[in-house]
């Protein structure tokens, strides 16, 4: 039990106040929405040959304290619909944070500090948004700020009618890579913005692993997510043929031009894809045994996004496949 407990449960008051907000924010996630914007930076790199790298670096800043901003705003959410609150098997990877559910953070420090990271996002979109032509990233920003808010969050509450996944390949795949190239071109293509596509497939597979803990207490407050929909057996099939879209995405890419042939490494990945399939087969029914799934599916979006960018850098060095 002790390996699946979350960060939070394992605070102590006179921890240290970076380290509680740390797990507030839950940092090490950051990768969900930082490596994809790295990999359109990459893509734009490999076209061009250069990049702005003050544009680049607000890019990165930005989508990470939206993403900051949607953990945050999300477990304040989850807390007044009393979510995490009945959710009795909460494990490193689902959950939520529990800062409220443990004391370390009361609900407003939190809504608070969600205003605060979304603000510094809003104000490094602003920036680019002013020195790019038209309102394209003005257009784009407001619909991942809303996205980040409303995600879980009154009226709309994405995740609780079965849109959680689409909401999130929205903003944390699509939405970022079309944003970051325009920030860097002030156009979008699909060379620079493809692999949108595949990054964002990849985090709604995160959250749809998530989301097989969380079912029963998502059930109980009336979150109809696609695993609450669908029922277990069904849900798994749902990630199978999301994992297929993942490949079939860089198939495509690859295939037309859209991303250069070294990123064709990537399916170097696909035994350990299996590996998580089988492992979600065995283990769906049964939240703790599925950790090791969990954990193996965000390696998956890691790795994935670290290969693409290295396919990129690689073309570029070396002048093949641009």
């Amino acid at each position: 039990m002790e390996a699946a407990l979350l960060p939070a449960q394992r605070l102590s008051p006179s921890d240290p106040w970076l380290k509680k907000w740390a797990v507030a924010c839950r940092l090490p996630f950051l990768t969900a929405s930082v490596l994809p914007v790295l990999a359109t930076i990459s893509a734009v790199w490999r076209l061009d040959g250069q990049v702005n790298a003050v544009h680049a670096l607000l890019a990165v800043v930005g989508i990470a304290f939206v993403h900051l901003s949607a953990n945050l705003s999300n477990d304040y959410f989850d807390h007044l619909s009393g979510n995490d609150e009945v959710n009795r098997l909460p494990t490193a990877f689902s959950g939520g944070s529990r800062v409220i559910q443990e004391g370390v953070f009361t609900p407003g420090a939190v809504l608070r500090a969600a205003v605060l990271c979304s603000a510094v996002g809003v104000a490094c979109g602003i920036y680019l948004w002013l020195r790019t032509p038209s309102h394209v990233l003005l257009g784009i920003g407001i619909v991942g700020v809303g996205i980040a808010w409303l995600y879980v969050g009154p009226p709309v509450k994405f995740a609780h009618h079965g849109f959680g996944e689409l909401a999130t390949l929205l903003g944390f795949g699509v939405l970022p890579a079309l944003g970051t190239e325009w920030a860097l071109r002030g156009r979008m293509t699909p060379e620079g913005s493809w692999v949108g596509v595949p990054a964002g497939l990849l985090v709604a597979l995160i959250l749809l692993i998530n989301e097989f803990p969380d079912s029963e207490a998502d059930a109980a407050v009336g979150k109809r997510t696609l695993v609450v929909r669908l029922g277990l057996r069904r849900a798994v099939w749902l990630y199978t043929g999301m994992l297929l879209g993942v490949y079939g995405s860089l198939a495509v890419g690859v295939l037309l031009g859209w991303m250069p042939w070294p990123a064709a490494a990537t399916l170097a990945l696909a035994p350990l894809s299996v590996h998580i399939v089988r492992q979600l087969r065995a283990s769906c029914a049964e939240p703790l045994a599925l950790v090791p799934a969990m954990a193996a599916t965000i390696a998956q979006q890691v790795l994935f996004m670290v290969i693409f960018s290295g396919a990129c850098l690689a073309t570029l060095a070396l002048g093949i496949g641009r």
